[in-house]
């Protein structure tokens, strides 16, 4: 019969503990993607992946971030459209995501040159973000080559060459 207040001890200690290991772990990943949140904000995410949100002024709803954008970058190679994060991550793991952020050279204008400046810890903050988006929205428009004309509207890229 003593054994059962021990039991009941033992177990009341292991389910705290347990409580407290998983509350620390909800607490880092909850300020993993506020981290990411803040990075994507002032990275400038969403002026171009995020429709419409240059000509609001940054006033577009949370709910629509990161969508993709279907008005065009167009330069004498072509034509670009800011791809839809939420839909390039899902299927993604972190350290893919990673590997590409540190390795790809994207098509102007995206900055790749600046995303790799960022550390494994920000971009693993951002990805945790972006994961933290429900999947939404449809793939972003194709690459169209320099002799295809892009619907309108379209931004034009200086020729710099």
């Amino acid at each position: 019969m003593r054994c059962q207040p021990i039991r009941f001890i033992v177990t009341a200690v292991a389910l705290a503990t347990a409580t407290l290991a998983s509350s620390a772990e909800l607490t880092a990943a909850t300020e993993a993607v506020e981290r990411g949140r803040h990075l994507v904000l002032i990275g400038h995410c969403n002026n171009c992946h995020t429709a419409g949100y240059v000509p609001a002024n940054g006033n577009v709803s949370e709910s629509r971030w990161l969508m993709g954008n279907p008005v065009g970058w167009r330069a004498k190679s072509g034509t670009i459209y800011a791809s839809n994060l939420r839909l390039y991550v899902q299927n993604m793991s972190e350290q893919a995501w990673i590997q590409a952020m540190k390795t790809v050279e994207w098509r102007a204008p995206m900055p790749w040159w600046s995303v790799r400046e960022l550390t494994t810890d920000e971009l693993s903050a951002m990805y945790q973000y972006i994961r933290s988006l429900t999947p939404a929205g449809a793939p972003a428009p194709s690459f169209l080559p320099a002799d295809r004309e892009p619907p309108r509207p379209y931004n034009q890229l200086p020729d710099m060459s």
